[in-house]
């Protein structure tokens, strides 16, 4: 099994694990459908959950507590399954990853493997595309905003980061974020852009 499979799995996957105990057979083909119509359509409007939560009670069953939690694990373990290169993630080591690591019963890992399996090569097309159409910033403005107190020591001014975004489709996007978080933010860009630096070194990507 790919290694970088693994370990965002298991990453990613962890704080959900409290969750799986509510996950039945019918409640996970409920997931299913809703995770394939985001994948194809990269759009989690709330149409898209009431339909799916709609459909439990029209069966007769009980709607999970955590199901908007259970619907973002599942889309999470096919969209890093999609992400994979074929072949590095084998079936057999699949059921195993969501099995042990995750605690999923077999029938919910059973369904979620089949569908991966068939529907590979038309999800992973669809979530190409849709991620190839996804909205970003046609141009962005930032500021600093100061917001000074009395009840505050001089040297404690509120500082926040103001980000502007002009999308392409003409709409406008504001992001406020505190000194600390803007800085957290730039030290996880700096990280990101080294190791795609060092993966860009690897003489294989050099071939693409």
């Amino acid at each position: 099994m790919s290694t970088n499979f693994y370990y965002s799995v298991v990453k990613n996957l962890k704080p959900y694990v409290r969750y799986f105990p509510q996950l039945t057979k019918p409640v996970m083909r409920v997931l299913i459908q809703a995770s394939v119509h985001y994948i194809e359509t990269n759009k989690c409007s709330s149409d898209i959950l009431d339909s799916a939560l709609n459909k439990l009670p029209h069966s007769g069953l009980i709607i999970p507590e955590n199901f908007c939690e259970l619907f973002a694990a599942v889309l999470q373990i096919m969209q890093i399954y999609l992400r994979a290169p074929v072949g590095t993630v084998k079936l057999d080591e699949l059921r195993e990853c969501l099995q042990e690591e995750l605690n999923l019963n077999y029938e919910c890992v059973e369904d979620l493997v089949k569908v991966l399996h068939n529907h590979r090569v038309s999800l992973t097309k669809n979530f190409i595309e849709a991620k190839s159409v996804k909205n970003y910033a046609k141009h962005m403005q930032w500021r600093i905003n100061i917001s000074l107190s009395q009840e505050l020591p001089r040297d404690h001014a509120a500082i926040t980061i103001i980000l502007h975004f002009h999308l392409p489709d003409g709409r406008y996007r504001t992001l406020e974020l505190p000194l600390a978080m803007f800085h957290h933010l730039r030290y996880k860009l700096a990280n990101l852009l080294s190791e795609m630096q060092s993966l860009e070194q690897r003489p294989v990507m050099k071939k693409f």
